[in-house]
């Protein structure tokens, strides 16, 4: 009778068990992202491999969160360790939204720093394990801004800009075509691009403030 009580209070116990574990993972990514802010590496590495963190947090968020320091503060070589841990980890990619997404932040950096190597090898990973069409989209799209501009890829991409939906959607294209006429050498189209984006910034920050 006592172990029945037992089994009991502990079933009964779990909704508030999970409220609180929950509440407690909240806290812990405030401060992950305040220590990731503000630069300090340790602090931030210590707490996401600390008795709370292996608690609340699966070791695949684990891994993500260490890759966003590390994008954040664009340090290659640990960006390079954790591709190629992911790559070996995921061969089936349709289903893993926060790994996609990581991922392409990768191929993007890769590219900004003209790191070929790595951003081919990512590029063709993705393109294999990944049957999005969305993503496959982006993955070649990419590869043209940065590597291989051209007239009908600005047509392509003010066509968007003109159908963009949002904000955020509109500062990327902006992005991409100031990267893709910058490497045109058009100056002057490239400096109004970065003009608008900046103004669209700044018009989004003050709009998320209110």
């Amino acid at each position: 009778m006592k172990t029945v009580w037992i089994v009991l209070l502990l079933v009964a116990a779990l909704p508030f068990s999970w409220v609180a574990e929950s509440g407690l993972r909240k806290r812990l990514l405030s401060e992950l992202l305040r220590l990731q802010k503000a630069g300090r590496q340790k602090q931030y590495f210590q707490l996401l491999n600390g008795p709370i963190s292996l608690i609340c947090l699966p070791a695949k968020t684990r891994r993500l969160l260490s890759l966003d320091y590390y994008l954040a503060y664009g340090n290659e070589d640990k960006i390079k360790q954790m591709v190629n841990l992911l790559i070996a980890k995921y061969k089936k990619l349709d289903s893993q939204q926060a790994v996609i997404i990581r991922l392409m932040r990768c191929y993007i950096f890769f590219l900004d720093k003209k790191s070929s190597k790595e951003a081919d090898k990512l590029a063709n990973y993705l393109l294999k394990n990944c049957h999005l069409k969305e993503v496959q989209d982006e993955v070649n799209e990419l590869y043209q801004v940065y590597l291989a501009p051209d007239k009908k890829l600005l047509d392509q991409l003010k066509q968007q800009l003109s159908i963009a939906s949002g904000p955020q959607q509109q500062l990327i294209i902006y992005q991409r075509l100031a990267k893709a006429t910058e490497i045109l050498g058009l100056r002057k189209q490239e400096q109004t691009y970065v003009m608008q984006m900046r103004k669209l910034a700044h018009q989004t920050i003050k709009m998320e403030e209110f």
